[in-house]
Parts: structure tokens; C-alpha cells; sequence
């Protein structure tokens, strides 16, 4: 992959704002409209920009508390389970595992408080055996 110093300009601006037009891009490069598309499809073709997204946060998850839970339940029916716990709506996702818990799911609520009382309801459950819930204090996200 053969790139020069104003494609590292242009990728550069990309990765601080996708959203920038054409025009915009081309003027801080100091390239036309039309030379500045050629170079970003040229980047796109050769893989140096993968993809253009945006990085969204729900008004219930901003500065929002998360918390993973690992759950042990006795239930003969393990997905009425789930359906009961897709009722809350602070859930962000269940995954049924292997290993010393039967489900691992995720919350995010908007208060230390509110998790807390999800996690009270959990407990207060039959079919709960036990709970144990890690705090999220840093999230990552995968790579390329």
C-alpha cells in the first residue's frame, strides 16, 4: 500500500471526524473536491479506511453505571428465564455459558442505585440461585 503525506493528512482528519464533506476534507488538504473523493476511494480500495460509523450512546447509558452479572439459575426452562430478564430494560445482553455461571448478562443503568435495585429483583427471583456481579470500570472495544 503505496500512501504519501497528505493521504496520512487526509486519514488522519477522517479518523477525528468521518462526517467531513468532500470539500471540507479537500480544502485543509489543500486538493479539489474531485481529487480529494479519488484519494479517499483510492484509501478505501486499499483497505487503509475500513469503514465509516458512528459511535452512539443511548440517553439511558451516558454516564451510566455497567455491570456484568454472572447468574446461576434452577429452571427447567432457562429461556423463560431470559425472556423475564429481556423485561428490564437497562439489559444489554444475555449469553447463556459454560463454566460456573448459566448466564452472563449485561446492564447499564443510570445510577449505581438503579443497578442495585435490578440486582436486588434478580436476586429476589426463584429460579435465581446466585448472582456475582463485576463492575465495569473501563471498556474496551475489539480492534481490527
Amino acid at each position: 500500500m503505496v500512501v504519501d503525506q497528505v493521504d496520512r493528512q487526509l486519514l488522519r482528519l477522517l479518523e477525528g471526524d468521518a462526517r467531513l464533506s468532500m470539500a471540507a476534507l479537500g480544502r485543509r488538504v489543500g486538493l479539489s473536491r474531485t481529487a480529494t473523493l479519488a484519494r479517499v476511494r483510492r484509501l478505501e480500495q486499499l483497505g487503509a479506511i475500513r469503514g465509516y460509523h458512528a459511535d452512539v450512546r443511548s440517553p439511558e447509558q451516558a454516564g451510566g453505571h455497567s455491570a456484568r452479572v454472572g447468574i446461576v439459575v434452577r429452571a427447567p426452562d432457562v429461556a423463560a428465564f431470559v425472556r423475564r430478564l429481556r423485561t428490564i430494560p437497562e439489559l444489554q445482553e444475555v449469553e447463556t455459558v459454560a463454566g460456573e455461571y448459566d448466564l452472563l448478562v449485561r446492564f447499564t443503568a443510570a445510577s449505581a442505585a438503579r443497578l442495585d435495585a435490578i440486582l436486588d429483583r434478580l436476586n429476589g427471583w426463584r429460579e435465581t440461585v446466585r448472582t456475582t456481579t463485576f463492575v465495569v470500570l473501563t471498556r474496551y472495544v475489539g480492534g481490527g
